[in-house]
């Protein structure tokens, strides 16, 4: 089971909505986003120290029945071809999962939700789909978000959107191209920006939006799904 793990946390009462979980690191990504959180994971993950997947399945074995999920975070974790048996593990031994990811990679979703193997997708959304390339700097079709959007709304998944509003990179009219992109879904929620550990040192200085200009994303999105939340 190929499937580099560079953490773990044994209990999150917040990340998996309704069920006390177990999380899970695994490293890499394909985009380049400037303000991205995660350097280490993104450039300087190659000499981290890993856990094997069995080591930690069998960590993680008995705690069933007191855990009720586990989930799987980078990074992003659709990039490994060692996901899709961890999962599967997972899923035999009775836990729920739950998948944090970029949504990248339709090929690899549509074999994750043709097998079941994701009980919940959270989907990090970093710009409205025609500014991808622009904003990840990595070259993106609309298209292809586009279609790993569809496969995780089309699915019998739970699944919520996330967004991130940064100063000078996201104004209103990326939230209300975002969210119409999105009009129908279930969750959405919109993430105060943190610049400390930003991947670009000129990002770091940003003076994030305040909760009042986040609340007039948040009631901007609000038509548009079910639940919309600020986090």
């Amino acid at each position: 089971m190929d499937l580099p793990i560079v953490g773990h946390r044994n209990l999150s009462l917040s990340d998996y909505p309704g069920c006390l979980a177990a999380t899970v690191t695994v490293p890499g990504c394909n985009f380049r986003c400037p303000f991205c959180p995660k350097t280490d994971l993104v450039h300087h993950h190659i000499p981290m120290e890993k856990t094997q997947p069995q080591l930690l399945l069998e960590a993680l074995w008995p705690r069933l029945g007191f855990l009720d999920a586990v989930t799987v975070t980078g990074g992003e974790p659709l990039l490994h071809r060692g996901l899709p048996p961890f999962l599967r593990v997972l899923k035999y031994r009775g836990f729920k999962t739950k998948l944090d990811t970029n949504a990248s990679r339709p090929r690899m979703l549509m074999y994750l939700v043709e097998k079941n193997l994701v009980d919940y997708y959270s989907v990090k959304l970093v710009a409205p789909l025609h500014r991808y390339t622009e904003i990840t700097r990595y070259r993106m079709k609309p298209e292809t978000m586009r279609q790993s959007i569809q496969l995780i709304r089309r699915s019998s998944a739970g699944h919520e959107f996330r967004f991130t509003p940064v100063p000078g990179v996201h104004d209103h009219g990326d939230v209300q191209a975002i969210a119409s992109s999105l009009a129908g879904s279930r969750r959405f929620i919109i993430e105060a920006f943190n610049p400390v550990d930003c991947a670009d040192p000129e990002y770091r200085g940003l003076t994030p939006y305040s909760r009042r200009e986040l609340e007039q994303f948040r009631d901007l999105a609000a038509p548009y799904f079910a639940e919309a939340l600020i986090s």
